[in-house]
């Protein structure tokens, strides 16, 4: 009688995504706290941002230094990508409870924007839809370049990535700080609520986005994104079309209409 030894290979325990967890956890925590006027909720979220970015790159390169062969390359594959599609439309979830507060806001208020509120321009946000939208090209190349194994072509593409999407929150912050000037914030009502809160943590999923790009263009340089391993990029390439089509509703709603 004979038995077959089934053999997976687990990621080794790490204790960074709890980590992660907690920095998470900090930033809603801190944005409550200063809603209710506590001098200490913009350090809370200062220190969330700064743990989440910080941990998450560890935990990433962690990750990408976990070598998987035969079999359980098949299988690893198969699990990191049910879990990844996972984490997305939970992030989906997130985004469509903001935009279903604005719906709502939108709906009950006899004008919008209420009075005293600003009318956006249109030309900043355009540019800056237009940079996002030629970034997920870009990536898009990086991700073609690594099945015809063009090394250079993927750390180009990547390189270009970043560049883009560093330059996408450069214009989103110079937006907010002409609003600033007009006296309008967080704090401006639920016309206020809603903008920052929802262009914010778009904001938040780009910047993370870009850690975690510069991430895999480290791997890439270092060789460890192959045609047979190169689910970090896809995984990538995935998270940011997410954050791309994020926007573009973002954009139609809060902007154009």
């Amino acid at each position: 009688m004979s038995s077959t030894v089934e053999h997976t290979h687990d990621p080794v325990p790490s204790r960074w995504p709890i980590i992660v967890a907690a920095g998470v956890g900090l930033i809603p925590i801190g944005l409550v706290a200063n809603a209710h006027g506590r001098k200490e909720g913009l350090g809370l979220i200062a220190a969330g941002l700064l743990v989440t970015l910080l941990t998450a790159g560890k935990w990433w390169g962690e990750l990408l230094r976990d070598k998987f062969l035969g079999r359980d390359a098949v299988d690893a594959d198969s699990r990191l990508k049910r879990s990844f599609a996972l984490f997305i439309v939970s992030e989906a979830a997130i985004f469509a409870s903001f935009f279903a507060a604005l719906f709502y806001a939108r709906y009950h208020a006899p004008v919008w924007p209420p009075e005293g509120m600003p009318h956006f321009e249109i030309l900043l946000p355009a540019v800056n839809t237009g940079i996002l939208l030629f970034s997920s090209v870009t990536l898009h190349l990086a991700h073609t370049a690594i099945f015809k194994g063009r090394r250079d072509g993927v750390i180009a593409a990547l390189l270009m990535t970043i560049f883009l999407g560093s330059l996408f929150l450069c214009g989103q912050a110079y937006e907010y700080g002409f609003l600033n000037g007009s006296a309008f914030n967080i704090k401006s009502g639920i016309f206020g609520t809603t903008f920052f809160m929802l262009t914010g943590f778009h904001g938040l999923h780009v910047l993370v986005g870009i850690i975690y790009l510069n991430v895999v263009y480290g791997a890439a340089i270092r060789g460890r994104i192959t045609p047979e391993q190169h689910f970090p990029l896809q995984a990538a390439s995935w998270y940011w079309h997410f954050v791309d089509i994020v926007w573009v509703c973002v954009f139609t709603i809060v902007y154009l209409l």
